[in-house]
C-alpha cells in the first residue's frame, strides 16, 4: 500500500513503538487485526495520515515477522524500519532507537503505540494540531485520568527522553513539563494486552461501538 504522504509544518515525524514481545496475550499483539487489518499497519496507516510524513517503527520482538507484514503493506518510502536489539531491556530503549531515526527537519516526535486500535489518524491530528498552537512544550492524550501516549515530544526534550532506563516511557517527560498542552482522548484507554482484550477487539469493530475497558 502506498501511503499518500506530504510535508507539513512544523514537521513532526512519528514513531511507532512495536518491539515489545506481547508476553500477556502470548502472541504478536502488533498482528492482531481490526477490521481485517494488523493493529500495527493500523498504527502507521494513522501516523502516516496525520504528519504526512514518513513513519519510523522500532521493532524487535518478531522482527522478522513484523517486517514481512510491513514490507507487504507499505513503500520503501513511507516507513523506516528500525532493529532495536536491546528490546527485552523495556520500553525506554526503543524510544532511544526511534530518536537516532529521526530525521534532521524533525522538530518533533510523535510517539505511539500499536496497540491502542481505536486511536486513528483524526486523533492525532487532533493532538498534532493543538501541539502547533504552543510547540516549544510537549502535547499527549489525556485518558482514563492521566496522560500519557500518543504523545509529541519537541526537540528540546529529546536529552531527557534519551536519558530514560528500563521500562519507562515518556510519562516522565511529560510530567516534567507544567505547560505541556493536554488533549483529551478517551479512545487511547482501550488497549490490546490479554486474550479478553482480544475478544473486546472483536465486538470494538463493530459499527457504533461504545468505548471499552480502560487501560489500566
Amino acid at each position: 500500500m502506498r501511503v499518500t504522504t506530504r510535508p507539513t509544518s512544523p514537521a513532526v515525524t512519528a514513531v511507532v513503538l512495536a518491539a515489545g514481545g506481547s508476553s500477556r496475550l502470548g502472541t504478536p499483539k502488533q498482528l492482531a487485526k481490526r477490521r481485517g487489518r494488523a493493529l500495527l499497519a493500523r498504527a502507521v496507516d494513522a501516523a502516516a495520515a496525520a504528519t504526512g510524513r514518513p513513519v519510523i517503527v522500532v521493532v524487535g520482538a518478531e522482527a522478522l515477522r513484523l517486517r514481512a507484514l510491513l514490507a507487504r503493506s507499505f513503500s520503501r518510502a513511507d516507513i523506516e524500519i528500525v532493529y532495536h536489539s536491546g528490546w527485552r531491556k523495556g520500553l525506554a530503549g526503543s524510544l532511544r532507537r526511534g530518536l537516532a531515526a529521526l530525521p534532521r527537519d524533525a522538530r518533533a516526535v510523535l510517539c505511539l503505540l500499536s496497540d491502542q486500535p481505536l486511536v486513528d489518524a483524526r486523533s492525532l491530528s487532533r493532538l498534532i494540531a493543538a501541539w502547533r498552537r504552543r510547540p516549544a512544550h510537549a502535547a499527549a492524550a489525556r485518558y482514563a485520568g492521566r496522560v500519557g501516549v500518543p504523545a509529541i515530544l519537541p526537540r528540546r526534550a529529546f536529552p531527557a527522553l534519551r536519558a530514560l532506563t528500563g521500562d519507562e516511557g515518556a510519562r516522565r517527560v511529560l510530567a516534567a513539563d507544567p505547560h505541556a498542552t493536554v488533549v483529551d482522548m478517551p479512545e487511547a484507554a482501550f488497549d490490546v494486552d490479554t486474550v479478553e482484550d482480544l475478544a473486546r477487539l472483536a465486538v470494538a469493530a463493530r459499527p457504533q461501538t461504545p468505548m471499552l475497558r480502560p487501560r489500566t
